[in-house]
């Protein structure tokens, strides 16, 4: 099912057949665990189709092609909106606007079905300097560093918060 289309970029719904790829990436439809094994991939995506009220996961596509996925999920209880997390699975399809369009797509979309959502954010670590101007591509503001939060190292690196929040 298509959620959004822009230009070469399509987002929609992930089908079982998407699994087996999303299967090799940590993180990339649920951030409560790495969903890395086949049969709890798939057992998650007959409960929840990877899309409740609190977090949700949607196929990035390119020509009828799974590129990637992107995600949201509850920054904090206290916190009037989401984390959104993104990736592109071959390096071939990076640094191509992809990236950009299904994030463009992806904030639209969350406010436009969220009224309660006002605030959008980004955790990008800060060596990721693609993935920091793909954010400011997008509206997206650096308002800081958050230490010791990254999550691709044994060690957590330093990362920026990104946010975008809802004009009034």
């Amino acid at each position: 099912m298509i959620v959004a289309r822009d230009g070469r970029v399509v987002l929609r719904r992930i089908a079982v057949a998407d699994l087996p790829q999303i299967s090799g990436f940590e993180y990339t439809v649920s951030i409560v665990e790495p969903m890395t094994g086949r049969g709890r991939l798939a057992e998650v995506f007959a409960q929840t189709g990877f899309w409740t009220e609190d977090a949700g996961a949607l196929a990035i596509t390119v020509a009828d092609r799974l590129v990637g996925t992107v995600q949201f999920y509850r920054s904090g209880l206290c916190i009037h909106g989401y984390e959104i997390g993104y990736i592109l699975h071959g390096a071939a399809d990076r640094g191509k606007g992809y990236g950009a369009e299904a994030l463009r797509m992806f904030t639209g979309l969350l406010f436009a079905e969220r009224p309660a959502c006002h605030r959008l954010q980004l955790i990008i670590e800060t060596w990721n300097d693609a993935s920091a101007r793909l954010a400011e591509a997008c509206g997206y503001q650096r308002e800081g560093v958050l230490r010791k939060a990254g999550y691709s190292s044994a060690i957590p690196e330093d990362c920026f918060i990104y946010s975008r929040v809802r004009e009034s």
